[in-house]
């Protein structure tokens, strides 16, 4: 049968038709989210939230029962060594009173001698930490030590001292109050000499005025708070963690500390308390967690004690990682794909992946840098479906 002209045209235009048809019938390009693998900085962290405190700091009681003065004082106010803080007239004492009295003196003077051992003790371990330092310097000089663990041995000289610091200002605070109780003896004393003479309540350290207790003139008893003085220098950061991420975290490790409105600032580890408590989540779960103790590389501005703020601790930092966005990674039974986009079409391809960040995951092969793939792909993406990117 021989086909015409006609015939031939005819059919090439019906074929036409016919794909002009199913092109325009065919599904539309699901519209996705798009993003590339990169090479770049991960770090993986530990976020939860903190309290700043004041390190350096000590609540003045009055040392016996008596009349106090009206405070002069006000919180944010500075006080010297020996600085007057409180003005106390002290009731005169029964045998038995000044009995006890007597007794707070022993234990004042105890507890002068326990803050000097502790001195001694804070001592050594900070001369031990200075001699692993010259040997961490060492051997990192030689390439025999990560910078990582020279960095550390770094920050734990700098626990050490400031350790050492606060353990001098137990000894000065334990003196002061030795020195205050042995004043209250004479001046609560109805047949000595010095009997009706106020005793003049004196800060141990020098510092600010953190909180003032006892304002206004009344009468208290012994024990009763009167100020809180501290040193805003010595301010550090406070984070309770999950006791199974604490064994993650070590002395001199790198963590960032945030508040609203201004750049993180950064500290260290100083501290892994060793010892968890119970804690109650805003679920209402119990949890097992332990306080880590940062100290800051530089004196801080605009923050004080009690001041919340948002806590990152650096685990590990890469500065060359292959990552890609943890949004796109798609379980597979055995593993993790994303979807690669190519010409318009999805593509899933197994990957493997490694360290997990924040918001990227460290990709250890599957795909190459540069490549895109779907951010959040839900159910209706198909292994070669045909996608377009959101604008």
């Amino acid at each position: 049968m021989r086909v015409t002209r006609s015939q031939v045209l005819w059919i090439v235009g019906a074929a036409a038709a016919v794909g002009i048809v199913v092109w325009r019938l065919r599904p539309a390009p699901l519209e996705v989210e798009i993003a590339p693998v990169t090479v770049g900085t991960l770090r993986v962290t530990l976020e939860e939230d903190g309290l700043t405190r004041v390190r350096h700091h000590v609540e003045i009681a009055a040392p016996v029962s008596g009349r106090v003065d009206e405070n002069r004082l006000a919180a944010g106010d500075s006080v010297e060594v020996g600085g007057v803080v409180a003005t106390l007239h002290p009731s005169p004492l029964d045998p038995r009173s000044r009995a006890e009295a007597q007794a707070l003196v022993a234990q004042a003077a105890s507890r002068t001698q326990e803050a000097r051992a502790q001195v001694q003790q804070v001592q050594l371990l900070l001369d031990e930490a200075r001699r692993d330092r010259v040997r961490a310097r060492r051997l990192a000089t030689e390439g025999a030590l990560p910078d990582r663990e020279r960095e550390q041995a770094e920050a734990l000289v700098l626990a050490r001292e400031r350790e050492l610091d606060a353990a001098n200002a137990r000894v000065s605070a334990a003196r002061e109050g030795e020195r205050a109780t042995r004043a209250t003896l004479l001046g609560a004393d109805p047949g000595g000499r010095a009997a009706g003479v106020p005793v003049l309540v004196r800060s141990p350290i020098r510092g600010r005025v953190l909180r003032l207790f006892e304002a206004h003139d009344r009468v208290v008893v012994a024990g009763t708070p009167l100020v809180e003085v501290g040193d805003p220098g010595s301010l550090e950061v406070i984070s309770d963690i999950l006791s199974r991420d604490a064994s993650h975290v070590a002395v001199g490790m790198r963590l960032e500390v945030r508040t609203s409105g201004r750049a993180p600032i950064v500290a260290h580890v100083s501290r892994v308390e060793p010892a968890a408590f119970t804690k109650r989540s805003a679920l209402g779960v119990d949890e097992q967690r332990v306080n880590v103790i940062g100290t800051f590389d530089a004196p801080v501005s605009g923050l004080g004690d009690g001041f919340e703020v948002d806590v990152s601790i650096i685990l590990w930092e890469g500065a060359q990682v292959l990552r890609v966005p943890s949004a796109a990674l798609v379980p597979l039974d055995s593993g993790w794909a994303v979807y690669r986009v190519e010409d318009g079409v999805a593509r899933r391809v197994p990957v493997t992946i490694g360290r997990r960040g924040a918001r990227d995951v460290e990709l250890l092969g599957g795909v190459s840098p540069g490549a895109l793939v779907i951010v959040r792909p839900d159910e209706r993406v198909r292994d070669g479906g045909r996608v377009r990117a959101l604008p």
